[in-house]
């Protein structure tokens, strides 16, 4: 059976003048692979897994411009691979797509909880994850995933008293974080008369 192409999902940002803005997002989308093969070259980069049920996946991507692999990081999780990649080369300009073919490629989608407008770019909020150019700060990326979840609170892998979901209390007191029970105004009122 051949392998899964995943979905890819991808941002930018671009700067001339510093090297740590000049980067390429990157997601693969996959459910429990966590130790993919995943190699990374100058021109391109190309990712195999298999996942906890047996499915295997891969996709290869020849990039539009060369990328500073050395300078590029990989995060594995349990629902996907995201890469920060260093463009080799500072430009002010964005790259117009990911990948050197200028076909329509299906399973490469923009990432647009990541996308920031080139016009854009320098007004956006947060700085990249955190200080990339001297070293991942998970924290911060992590801080941020949570974010991207809609500011749920707590961190990604909380437990459900992080998000004001209470397990069964035994004091006997109605817990703050209940919602009231909904009253029906027309039952209220039938009642009334």
């Amino acid at each position: 059976m051949a392998p899964i192409t995943p979905e890819v999902l991808w941002a930018q940002r671009s700067s001339n003048a510093e090297a740590d803005k000049n980067l390429i997002y990157l997601t693969v989308n996959v459910i429990d692979v966590m130790s993919p093969d995943v190699k990374l070259t100058a021109s391109g980069m190309s990712y195999k897994g298999t996942s906890a049920n047996g499915n295997e996946y891969a996709v290869d991507l020849e990039f539009f411009d060369e990328i500073d692999v050395d300078n590029s990081r990989t995060i594995v999780t349990g629902r996907h691979t995201f890469f920060i990649l260093r463009k080799k080369e500072a430009k002010e300009e964005y790259w117009p797509r990911l990948v050197k073919d200028k076909r329509k490629v299906p399973y490469i989608r923009t990432d647009f909880s990541m996308w920031v407008d080139e016009d854009e770019q320098e007004t956006a909020a947060g700085d990249d994850f955190g200080g990339y150019g001297g070293g991942m700060d998970f924290s911060s990326l992590q801080s941020q995933l949570g974010s991207a979840m809609g500011g749920l609170g707590g961190d990604a892998g909380a437990g459900p008293s992080s998000f004001g979901l209470n397990e069964d209390s035994d004091d006997g007191e109605e817990d703050e974080d209940e919602l009231p029970e909904l009253v029906d105004e027309a039952k209220e009122e039938e009642s009334k008369e």
